[in-house]
């Protein structure tokens, strides 16, 4: 037996990149009308979802939030300020307030988003067909469905109420005759009829149709929300969101399936945000004007009592020249008065809506006992001037800061009073939306080209896929690269064998005995062993017999199949056989022995058909060449040869032939043949056996070449066995019939048996394309049947 190592034939890892562009290309060259296809179909989908989808526009309008200024004077404008600074307008908190329930609910009324009507369409269908209605004018009924609206139908709802339990729940509107209608819900339970133009009321529910042209029996769906969730669908719908950083600048933006409703929409959600804003502005007016109007009578008071305490001191003093000093004093005690008389009326605003307690109101208190502080160390500074002077100087400070915020408070209750009924807060609309002309989505162009380049990319991974998982190999170049095996030969696809396998398919059928013939049993002298067939058996069929101790299965001769190098001896695949003869014999130099094991992945690649034809090429070219068929399951080897498959390969191991009897003529010069003989229940068990590889040795010496043919390797392990004996091994390949995977799993069996693979055989490639074929599924049922398929060179 043979020692030697099989060569490595794993796959490869790909690191020539040119091969590797060159194999894709070749992948998608092969299969360039799937990958045609696939994208045709994607890019077609794109364009009619382009068409059939729903434009949705979108409308937007800018307005501009300005910062809040608040109080009575500013600093730019005085030195006193009687109102708290709140700070400038964040931003945020406009755009929630443009979201609110507040400024969308009026929206939501004004155009009755609060309920929903639509027609009940077929899908797709009835989108096609509104392209060629006419409003007004409803087409008929396509394939009777009456229910159904086809285009042109016009229906509108007024106004809509349901009771509670009735909210969110689609209520459907038949269309009677004369302009009439009925309502029922989802249990087609009715609820009220009604006439359209005139409001219908029944069952709690209220409903008013303006519209209706439409062919009796269609059907409309009505739907009405609740009111908290038709506001906040509104809401959510919204876009809103600040243009830049601290710009102030707002953007509001609606989208929607009708431009012309959207614009209206987006324009009245600006709207009534800026009223809701001017509505707030003005009652922010109202309670300053108010406060202001409390405060005005006790502050005229307090300047008439200022004033008449100085003009008694002065006509009992008299005038006097106030020195520098004094001048000092008279400029700083009045900024102290002005800021303590400013928060003090901040206090008093406060306690309007704080109580005492409050954190803002005790903030105030703490800036008022601070700036007394701060007065008092002022006077402090001032205490050395006289006691006369200082009166005076008092009495001019009170009576001057009195005057100046009476004047303050009367200013700006003027000014309160004339913006009060014109303000417009401090949200102003810098551009409404306008009516949209292109729709937003979709994109017909970006979706085009991405279904062109999604198709593309598609159809090159369906070209892979098929190729690797479905599609078998079928360029040899490929297998030589990927599994670094090399190839023989490519052996042509023949159509006068597989003209010459058909015409012995039908003559095998024509021969076949009818099933209801009668039970016999017929005995036969064969090799010197007896068959019998049992009761209900077919003649030629496989027979159970007794040879020694061991039970077999005979098999009994079928048609002859004609040799394709005697029948046609200049056709293309006879020349391909010769080249592989030729190869062949370069690549058996180095063998360790002159036995050469033919095998395949699995069945129907045309085993057999090669190693018949190329026996017997190289018989003719003056060797000595043996021919065993070692597939002692379903070897047909003899239908080539014209010979009898009993006495064979069975016989001459289980001790019942000798080797001159065994290996028998062929009618061609040089070549012998061994069939298979009856097959044995256990055909692994007698070709592990050492006495077969004793025959094999014995072979090599009487002959210059045994060939040995051999079952698939895929299907059973009888293949390994004897690929471990030969000195050499070939592979043979049905173009197109074997995935990547199965000649993997092939050589990786044989590397397992230690056989010597030499090379390989691409057998059965198409005349003038390749990789076409299907695939091939080796799991099938090799079991015993005299109706076995053909295993023939041509497709089965």
């Amino acid at each position: 037996m043979s020692t030697y190592d099989m060569l490595d034939h794993g796959p490869a890892p790909s690191s020539d990149e040119d091969a590797v562009m060159r194999d894709l290309l070749r992948m998608i060259m092969d299969q360039i009308w799937w990958v045609i296809g696939i994208a045709g179909c994607v890019i077609l989908a794109a364009v009619i979802y382009t068409k059939i989808a729903t434009p949705i526009y979108s409308a937007d309008a800018l307005l501009q939030v300005d910062a809040q200024t608040n109080g009575i004077g500013s600093q730019s404008q005085s030195a006193l300020s009687l109102m708290p600074s709140i700070g400038p307008m964040r931003t945020e908190a406009e755009i929630e307030i443009i979201k609110s329930r507040a400024v969308v609910e009026p929206v939501v009324e004004q155009f009755k988003l609060n309920f929903s009507t639509s027609a009940k369409t077929m899908p797709v269908l009835g989108k096609i067909s509104s392209w060629f209605a006419h409003p007004g004018r409803p087409l008929g009924a396509a394939f009777g469905m009456n229910s159904y609206a086809w285009g042109g139908e016009e229906f509108e709802v007024g106004s809509i109420t349901v009771p509670k339990s009735l909210e969110g729940a689609r209520l459907t509107l038949r269309v009677l005759d004369y302009g009439r209608y009925e309502v029922t819900d989802s249990f087609g339970t009715q609820i009220l009829t009604g006439v359209a133009g005139q409001q219908a009321s029944g069952n709690d529910v209220t409903l008013f149709v303006k519209t209706l042209v439409a062919r009796p029996g269609t059907e409309f769906y009505v739907t009405r929300f609740n009111q908290l969730d038709a506001v906040a669908g509104l809401s959510s719908g919204l876009q809103v969101g600040e243009k830049g950083r601290d710009t102030g600048v707002v953007q509001l933006s609606y989208m929607g399936p009708d431009p012309h409703a959207i614009t209206a929409i987006t324009n009245a959600v600006a709207a009534s945000y800026l009223a809701q804003r001017t509505e707030r502005a003005q009652e922010e007016a109202s309670h300053m004007l108010s406060f202001l109007n409390s405060e005005l009578p006790r502050l005229r008071a307090e300047v008439k009592k200022t004033e008449t305490a100085l003009s008694e001191y002065q006509s009992k003093a008299g005038s006097f020249q106030p020195t520098q000093e004094a001048g000092v004093y008279l400029a700083g005690g009045l900024d102290y008065e002005k800021q303590i008389a400013t928060l003090r009326i901040q206090r008093a605003q406060l306690l309007q809506r704080f109580t005492e307690e409050s954190p803002e109101v005790q903030q105030v208190d703490a800036q008022l006992a601070a700036m007394s502080r701060e007065k008092a160390r002022f006077e402090d500074h001032f205490s050395t001037l006289p006691s006369s002077e200082r009166n005076a100087l008092s009495l001019q400070r009170d009576a001057k800061v009195a005057e100046e915020i009476y004047v303050a408070l009367l200013n700006k209750t003027q000014e309160l009073s004339i913006s009060r009924a014109g303000t417009i807060g401090n949200v102003h609309i810098i551009d409404e939306a306008l009516l949209p002309s292109q729709p937003v989505r979709p994109k017909s162009v970006l979706i085009i080209s991405a279904g062109t380049l999604l198709g593309v990319i598609a159809g090159i991974l369906f070209a892979f896929c098929r190729r690797t998982f479905f599609t078998g190999v079928a360029d040899p170049e490929f297998v030589e690269r990927r599994f670094q095996l090399p190839i023989f030969g490519s052996i042509a696809f023949s159509p006068e064998q597989a003209r010459s396998d058909r015409q012995l398919s039908a003559a095998r059928a024509a021969a076949l005995p009818s099933p209801r013939s009668t039970p016999t049993e017929v005995s036969a002298q064969s090799s010197g062993m007896t068959r019998m067939l049992r009761p209900g058996s077919v003649p030629g069929s496989h027979d159970r017999v007794q040879v020694g101790t061991q039970t077999v299965v005979a098999s009994h001769k079928t048609p002859m199949r004609p040799l394709l190098v005697k029948t046609h001896p200049y056709d293309s695949t006879v020349e391909s056989l010769r080249g592989l003869r030729a190869t062949l014999q370069f690549g058996l130099i180095d063998a360790p022995n002159r036995i050469v094991a033919i095998t395949s992945p699995a069945p129907s690649d045309g085993k057999s058909f090669l190693c018949a034809n190329l026996a017997a090429l190289i018989a003719e070219s003056g060797k000595r060449v043996l021919l065993i068929d070692a597939d002692l399951r379903r070897g047909r080897l003899a239908q080539y040869l014209g010979r009898s498959p009993n006495g064979g390969l069975t016989e001459l191991l289980t001790g019942q032939v000798d080797l001159e009897v065994a290996a028998r003529a062929t009618g061609v010069d040089g070549l012998h043949f061994i069939a298979t003989g009856a097959y044995p229940p256990n055909p692994s068990e007698i070709l592990t056996s050492a006495r077969f590889g004793e025959i094999l040795a014995r072979f090599e010496q009487e002959f210059d070449l045994v060939i040995v043919d051999t079952p698939p390797l895929l299907a059973v392990a009888d293949a390994a066995v004897i690929a471990h004996i030969a000195g050499s091994t070939v592979l043979v390949m049905r173009a197109g019939a074997h995935t990547e995977g199965q000649v993997a799993e092939a050589l990786k069996k044989l590397r397992r048996a230690r056989a010597r693979v030499v090379g390989g055989v691409m057998n059965a490639v198409p005349l003038k394309s390749h990789n076409k074929n299907g695939t091939y599924d080796y799991a099938y049922a090799y079991t015993y049947s005299a109706s076995d398929p053909l295993d023939t060179h041509g497709p089965r």
